[in-house]
């Protein structure tokens, strides 16, 4: 295999100092990557005050119409371009970056999501670096000083206490995953693939601006994003905007939470159950599988729930839209 150590100097160049059953997926071997990664995150320069609150030049923060869930954890995103670059998206409204594109999600939990400025507890930063036409994967596991993160070699499990929007003290087992884990939900066909920026998925008002401009024509002005037409489609629904009916808001969430693996290239392509939300309801399969949907998501065991990776508790909102909208059919 070709190693290719991915250092700093990157950013320097451009100006920028679980298992799973076999009976839910195909035999897809690992992907592999290409590249290796450094050590530390702090070698990338993303956060040069030792924080994820301040971000290094070049890096840009962007917001989803309809997030992940990963066991209530807050996600902050972002990406980069080399220097004068832009990305775009292919005709499904897929993001195409250029090579050396980093993206950036960071996982963390205020300690009182009732005061955001009691703090954050950081748990993980997961990159997808592309290089040479390949992404590759790494999870970075911050310390317990919280000033640093280092690369993981496999998955881990970390305890996180927080105080809920209610006040209710909540404590769970975070499960951080390994590289293999990450490539399983990121790949499409025999490439890794970035799940969340879809055009449509980032079509919304640019949250924390004056007058909330578009999202997307805002990256458009800043000379980083090339639109087409066809690009601006309708947004995907939020699936917690209770004006959205019903069966948007349950498809939306399928889309984001099980899509990725169930589809016609993912790493449930096997079950033919695909869940994307652009394709038609007939061909889906919800409606003869709806038993069997509903008894996976809202499962206790850990080995039966769906989905399989990034959580270790069921997504009590979320289930009960999927439960109402899977009664509805």
């Amino acid at each position: 295999m070709k190693t290719t150590m991915i250092s700093s100097a990157i950013f320097l160049l451009y100006g920028v100092a679980g298992g799973i059953s076999s009976c839910e997926v195909g035999n897809m071997a690992p992907i592999a990557n290409t590249a290796t990664l450094p050590a530390k995150l702090s070698d990338y320069g993303i956060f040069p005050d030792g924080t994820v609150d301040q971000l290094a030049p070049g890096f840009h923060k962007y917001d989803l119409a309809t997030q992940l869930f990963t066991d209530y954890a807050e996600k902050r995103r972002l990406f980069h371009l080399p220097l004068g670059a832009q990305f775009s998206f292919d005709p499904s409204g897929n993001p195409v970056f250029p090579d050396s594109s980093v993206l950036v999600k960071t996982f963390f939990y205020y300690k009182d999501k009732r005061n955001p400025a009691a703090g954050k507890q950081l748990i993980e930063t997961r990159l997808l670096v592309k290089l040479e036409g390949q992404w590759n994967v790494g999870t970075y596991k911050w310390n317990d000083t919280q000033t640093d993160a280092l690369l993981l070699e496999s998955g881990t499990d970390e305890t996180v206490s927080w105080v809920n929007e209610r006040g209710v003290r909540k404590t769970l087992r975070y499960h951080i995953p390994s590289r293999e884990e990450c490539t399983s939900c990121h790949r499409s066909g025999r490439s890794i693939t970035p799940i969340g920026p879809k055009a449509r998925n980032l079509n919304i008002p640019l949250a924390g601006q004056p007058d909330h401009p578009n999202q997307l024509l805002h990256f458009r002005q800043a000379g980083l994003v090339t639109l087409q037409p066809g690009d601006l489609l309708t947004p995907l629904p939020d699936w917690q905007d209770l004006s959205v009916p019903l069966d948007q808001r349950a498809r939306a969430y399928l889309d984001v939470n099980c899509a990725h693996c169930h589809s016609s290239v993912g790493f449930a392509e096997s079950t033919r159950l695909y869940l994307g939300y652009e394709l038609p309801l007939s061909s889906t399969r919800i409606h003869t599988r709806r038993d069997h949907i509903l008894h996976r998501i809202q499962s206790a065991n850990s080995n039966i729930r769906m989905p399989r990776l990034g959580t270790t508790v069921p997504d009590s909102a979320g289930v009960a839209l999927i439960k109402a909208y899977i009664q509805s059919l």
